[in-house]
């Protein structure tokens, strides 16, 4: 493996009206890296078991990079893939490091080490796997960011649950009063709801094993309802100057996994007050060491808020959030919903479909995954995109279509 350049027969750069970031990689990081967004394989129990979508999420950023070289899956870049990016008015990196299963992911990092590159990296990877001279950010900086123990060290005691550390045997001991969250307390991350549990029934502390982790070390947080469930996002620069992206409101299935969020950039002045305590919780991210994106979980209840999770990496919203005023501009549309969708017929025939709603202004694709890449799994490819409309009834309307095409939601 190796650098490769992107197969994309380029349009006429003045027929497109580009969309560009408000932030790029180079104003956060500078230049001469490689970013990199592949979760190692080991974690992926505190993520999603549906392989596909986590390769997707490799090809998620490529808008929203520049020129950067990037790691990703082949099936996240392929030729027409990138071509229906590029026609959407999205910039593509001109250079990919490309893999098509772990092995070669980790042949793709060792000839990376052995040019002396250094990455970007979103997930911390087992330091006996991977060389730390391989991090452009100290990979114990990230490994203690990722790690949700330490949350009540970053965020203000007042705007954090109440936790403690118990084992499993400890919790069916004690049994404390139902319902309670449990959390992964093994120091790995975990998204999408993975890795975390709400137990509103004796029963399911019995059904717990160790596909949920370290049983020894499981975080058990008070269950708190909450009237909104949202995300706020920022970004710290090399500089250490920090900027607010926006919030996400986060849309969840019956099992509490993500399943796509409302993304703005704008927020009235009921939240300037959780606005401002994320400024300070990423300040304190920031003097760790600590440069690029990250969004915070949080909990909001009457007048009360509370920091539920720290995501201290690129989020499912981010992308969006960080081409969210370009799209406003060109489009006219002010409501964004960020869709993990699915296709289960040939990939070839996925392309007019997106490719249709684009032509209609109703959609910003982000990351299409072709199936094929993957014998051995379910044939079902992966489109990560932005739905745009004037209204989210609007939205909801281009998704109904959708559905009737063939491009479903995620379940």
């Amino acid at each position: 493996m190796g650098t490769k350049a992107l197969p994309v027969t380029l349009m006429k750069e003045q027929q497109l009206e580009k969309i560009q970031p408000s932030h790029s990689m180079q104003d956060i990081y500078g230049k001469e890296f490689i970013y990199n967004p592949k979760l190692y394989a080991e974690d992926y129990q505190h993520f999603s078991s549906d392989l596909l979508s986590l390769e997707a999420l490799t090809g998620r950023e490529l808008s929203v990079i520049g020129d950067v070289p990037v790691v990703c899956h082949a099936g996240a870049v392929t030729p027409p893939a990138l071509a229906l990016l590029h026609k959407a008015g999205l910039h593509i990196p001109p250079v990919c490091y490309t893999y098509r299963n772990d092995e070669e992911y980790m042949e793709v990092l060792n000839n990376l080490y052995k040019q002396k590159k250094k990455l970007i990296f979103q997930y911390p990877h087992p330091e006996e796997k991977v060389s730390s001279e391989l991090y452009w950010i100290d990979p114990e900086v990230l490994a203690y960011l990722c790690d949700k123990r330490n949350i009540p060290e970053l965020v203000p005691a007042e705007n954090v649950p109440e936790r403690r550390m118990m084992g499993l045997d400890q919790i069916l001991e004690e049994k404390p009063e139902l319902p309670i969250v449990l959390k992964t307390g093994d120091g790995r991350p975990t998204s999408g709801g993975c890795g975390v549990l709400l137990v509103k029934e004796e029963k399911q502390l019995y059904e717990i094993d160790e596909t949920f982790g370290d049983l020894s070390n499981i975080i058990v947080e008070e269950y708190i309802e909450c009237e909104q469930n949202i995300s706020v996002h920022y970004v710290v620069n090399k500089k250490g100057e920090i900027s607010f992206l926006g919030k996400s409101e986060q849309l969840v299935n019956k099992d509490g996994c993500f399943r796509g969020s409302w993304i703005t950039v704008d927020v009235d002045d009921k939240m300037a007050d959780i606005v401002e305590t994320g400024y300070g919780v990423m300040k304190k991210i920031a003097d760790k060491g600590y440069v690029g994106v990250a969004g915070f979980d949080v909990l909001i209840c009457g007048d009360r808020y509370y920091f539920i999770d720290l995501n201290v990496r690129f989020n499912a919203s981010t992308c969006g959030l960080l081409l969210y005023n370009d799209i406003r501009k060109k489009f006219g549309k002010e409501t964004v919903r960020l869709c993990n969708l699915e296709w289960t017929s040939d990939f070839d025939s996925l392309i007019p479909v997106v490719e249709k709603h684009m032509t209609k202004d109703q959609f910003v694709p982000l990351s299409l995954l072709d199936a094929n890449y993957f014998p051995d799994q379910n044939q079902v490819s992966k489109v990560i995109g932005l739905v745009i409309g004037h209204s989210a009834e609007d939205v909801e309307n281009v998704l109904e279509e959708m559905t009737r095409e063939g491009l479903t939601h995620r379940k």
